[in-house]
Parts: structure tokens; sequence; C-alpha cells
């Protein structure tokens, strides 16, 4: 009887398991089952749910040219800081920023990636990026720099009631010019004391007013780009702006670009910019020098017009003064149009007035369109101090013909320069942590050398990076027969990886924006084989402008 009893429970009890299993498998039925999350439709793995996001960006400061980007790394954790393979991540901006994610969810190693970039809009801002897991949210702010602002008066000392004009040109950070953006003047106590509108083609943008009927010192502020410039305008019934009192020990002159196009009848559309600089023995800016510009009598007969007039203007308290030469319908020899800053110390110096002091620049104006391309390979050459990279450029007409003979100007900058410091991992030479523990904009704003109050951000007491820490040469200074040259920059091993180059060279012919080419670096790159020597300490180790986090130190 027992024997039975036992018998007939087992039977019962595997009806009843088969019943609960046959249930609890009904096809798409969400009900509650006997084991595990109700939510997970019939027995199926639950979603992995991250307890925090760890966010590191390998900046806070994105530059506002297209190539430019930020680059995050994202990694999700549990509750107990292990990390969580599968994760879903939203990665999104604010503010016109673009967003490009590797995946949407964590791989194996808990990670995911995504760059950051400005989209369309060049203008300076603050971009919030938001990181979002599950009810997990995490942010990060990124600013958009770059955006330049030249204003010159024209002219800077103005007699009451009479009509003058400040005159705007903006470019981003690496000197393209910044078209359609939004401008927005005001202007106490002129007429009209406010107004707004668009920079044109070539970033520029004029403010004419009426100067108040009464005599004194008046601010004209100007917004363009998310950049406020602000112009002091002298208004007098007589008298001058007091003299320059110091020596005058250096005056320079530069284009940009040194090769122009020429212009239809009745366009403006190709310029150069033209920029003076004045200095002390000692580098320091000099304000208020007197400045004229004209073609030092054009012996070629090429002509061209300034932006400015003719009008006497004012180093401003950088020792700049600006003005744009717009060729006429000629064309001219290589170097065939000399741009002349004749400067005085006073309006009425004979100096200024005879032009006998003066800086010179070269312009050679073109007729014929050309594109320039640059591009690079993988290689770099390696020597015993430094590493060389290597550019090719080409040039070639509207139809696309190789063009020979073709001279080229070069020119470099370095936006930014990089902390941190370097640690075998996994066998090979890398980054502590994968990111720099700083991502710092050129100390020198203005890009003249001179160490002005409050550019030493570091506190080193020297303007970081130095203009030396990458050096720029033109091995071709004209195009060979295929239409191609060669460029090349050189740093020493030590500057690897831990500052940003932008190599912009142009061409004659230049048109609009299309003679000239800009490769950016970001940054300049090391070679291969001292990574995987993990038993060298290469050069690079630690970054020469320290490995601290912030930019307000030089540890």
């Amino acid at each position: 009887m027992t024997t039975m009893l036992r018998k007939l429970f087992s039977v019962l009890a595997l009806s009843g398991l088969a019943a609960l299993a046959a249930c609890g498998a009904g096809g798409g039925d969400t009900g509650t089952t006997p084991f595990g999350n109700g939510n997970t439709g019939g027995g199926g793995t639950p979603t992995p749910t991250a307890s925090d996001l760890i966010v590191d960006a390998s900046g806070t400061q994105l530059s506002n040219t297209a190539s430019s980007t930020i680059n995050f790394t994202i990694t999700a954790v549990d509750v107990s800081r292990v990390v969580v393979a599968g994760a879903t991540v939203l990665v999104a901006a604010d503010n016109e920023g673009v967003v490009t994610q590797s995946a949407s969810s964590t791989d194996s190693t808990g990670k995911i990636t995504a760059s950051l970039g400005i989209g369309g809009n060049r203008a300076n801002r603050l971009i919030t990026v938001t990181v979002t897991s599950g009810s997990v949210v995490k942010t990060a702010t990124v600013q958009v720099t770059g955006t330049q602002i030249n204003g010159t008066l024209v002219p800077a000392v103005v007699a009451p009631s009479t009509a003058a004009a400040v005159q705007y040109r903006v470019v981003d950070q690496a000197g393209n010019p910044m078209a359609g953006q939004a401008v927005s003047v005001s202007a106490p106590g002129m007429s009209p004391t406010s107004a707004t509108g668009t920079t044109g083609a070539n970033g520029d943008y004029n403010f004419n007013y009426t100067a108040s009927a009464t005599a004194g010192t008046f601010s004209i502020a100007t917004t363009i780009a998310g950049v406020t410039d602000t112009q002091t305008v002298s208004v007098q019934s007589s008298g001058t702006v007091g003299p320059v009192t110091v020596a005058i020990a250096s005056a320079s002159v530069s284009a940009n670009p040194s090769v122009v196009g020429v212009n239809g009848a009745g366009s403006t559309a190709n310029r150069s910019e033209i920029r003076a600089l004045f200095l002390t023995a000692g580098n320091a800016p000099i304000k208020d020098v007197r400045v004229r510009f004209d073609l030092a009598n054009d012996p070629n007969l090429i002509g061209g017009t300034f932006s400015t007039g003719n009008t006497t203007l004012y180093s401003d308290a950088n020792g700049i003064v600006t003005t744009a030469y717009i060729p006429g319908t000629r064309s001219s020899p290589t170097d065939g149009v000399t741009v002349r800053a004749c400067y005085g110390n006073t309006d009425s110096d004979p100096n200024l007035l005879n032009c006998a002091t003066s800086a010179l620049v070269r312009l050679t104006v073109v007729s014929e369109p050309l594109g320039v391309s640059i591009g690079t390979n993988a290689e770099i050459v390696v020597g015993e101090l430094t590493f060389t990279k290597r550019f090719l450029v080409s040039v070639a007409d509207s139809a696309g013909n190789a063009k020979s003979d073709v001279p080229l100007s070069v020119s470099l900058d370095l936006p930014r320069y990089r902390k941190g410091e370097y640690a075998v991992i996994a066998e090979k030479w890398d980054k502590v942590g994968g990111i720099d523990t700083a991502v710092c904009l050129n100390e020198d704003s203005n890009r003249n050398g001179v160490l002005e109050t409050g550019e030493d951000l570091s506190g080193n007491v020297r303007l970081d990076p130095g203009r030396s820490d990458v050096t720029v040469r033109l091995i071709d200074p004209r195009t060979r027969a295929d239409g191609s040259a060669i460029v090349e920059i050189t740093y020493a091993k030590s500057f690897a990886t831990w500052v940003d180059a932008w190599i912009t060279v142009a061409a004659s012919g230049v048109s609009g924006t299309e003679g000239r080419a800009t490769y950016v670096l970001e940054p300049v790159p090391r070679d291969a084989a001292s990574r995987g020597a993990k038993d060298v300490e290469p050069a690079y180790r630690i970054s020469p402008y320290g490995r601290l986090a912030g930019c307000n130190n030089s540890n």
C-alpha cells in the first residue's frame, strides 16, 4: 500500500510540474512565471542595467573647424563598480553639436565611444553632452572656441557729428572667413545706437555711424559668433590722440594669403588680410602708432584698394593695425605688388607723411583660379632627436589639370597643447587612463609672439606652446611638373602627441578659399616603433607642458 501511494504522489507531482511548464510556455504570454523576472517576456534574458556611468573626455575645448572633434569614452558599471556589458547608452548634444556614437550598447569591457563635432555652426558657444543609460544621466560641457574678430576704426579720431565706420572681419581658428554670422552692434551716443546684420562672404561687416555731437570717448561693442569686440572711439572737435612716447624698435607687415586672385569688375570677393605689428626693444606692443597703407607708388600699375582707404589708422593695445588689400582686375608678376605701411609717432610726424619710416610685404595677384589639396601617409621620418612628417601638396586648375611652376607659401599654427604621461599598458606605451589630463589653448591668443598680461595661464613666465616647438618647411617653393610639392614639419621627439599643428598652404590663383588648404594634426604623431618598445622609455613619456590636470599650472 505504501509503495503504491508513493508512486501515485510521484505521478501527480510530475503532472503538476508539466502543467506549470505548459502554462508558462504559452506563445508570447507575459503572465507571471514561477521563476525569474516577470518583465522578461516568458523567461528571456533581462537587459543589463548600469548603476553608474564613467564619462572620460579628450578635452573640454573644441576649436571651431569642421575637422575638430572631442572623443568620449563611457564606461558602464554596476553597484559593485564592475563593468557592465550590453548596457544601452545614448549620447546626445545640444546647441547644434553633432555626436557620432560607436554603438548603442557597451562592449565586453563595458565601454562605448562617441565623438563630438561642431556641425555647421562655427560660433563660439557652450555645448552640453548628455549621456543616458536607463535612469542614470551624466553630463559634460564643451566650450567651442576659435572665433577671432578684427575690428578697425576708420578713423579712430572723429569730429563731432561726422561720418565714420568700424570695419570687422571674422575668421575661425584656421583663419577661414566666417560668412553668414549674425552681428549685433551696441553704440551708445552714436547714430544709430545699435545695428544688426550678417557677415559677408569674406567674414566682413561694416558698421557705419555718425559720431556724437558731443566730444568724448565712446565704446562700440559688437558681438559676432559668440565673441564680443569693443572699440573705443575718440570724438574731438580739435586736437589728436597723444603721441607715441616709446621707441618703435620693430615694425613688420604680413599678408594672408600672399597670393590672391584678381577681382571681376565691381567685385571685392578676393582680398588679402594685411596686419602691421609694432613692438618695443623688449617686445612690448606699442599703442597708437599712426599708420597709412599704400602700394609704394605701384610701379607695375597693378592697382587695387585698401578696405580702410587712405585713412590714418592707429595701432591697438596689442600693437596691431589691420586692413585688407583688394585687388582690381589686373594680375601681377610674382611678388609684383608691394604693400607699404608708413608709420609715425604723431598725426603730423614727417616720417608718417613722407613715408620715411615704413615696413613692406609683397604679394602676387593672379588671374587663373586654382584648387589646392594637401595630404600625407602613415610614415614618420625618425631622426636621432626629431620626428619629421611630410605632406604632399597638389595644385590643379578649374578643369582638374595639374599646374606646374605655381608659387606656394606655407604657414603653421599650434592651436593647442596637451598634458599627461605615458606608461606601459598591455605591453605598449600608451597614455595613462587613455586620455590627456588637459587640453589647453595656445596662450598667445593673438599670435603676436609677445607675452602679454593675462596670457600666461600656466604661470611659467612663457607662452605655451612655443613657436619653435614645431617648425614647417616648404621643400618645393613652386609646384613640380606634376603639380605637386612637398611640405614637412619637424619637432623634437619630446613634443610628439603633446601639441596640435595646423599646416596651411596657399597657391597662386586664389579664388575665395579654393587656393588654400589646411591639414590638421591633433596632435602631432609619434612613430609606431617607439610605442611597442616597452623596455625603452620614449622621449615623449611625460608632456613637456606638464602632466597634472588643468591649464592654470605648469606641473
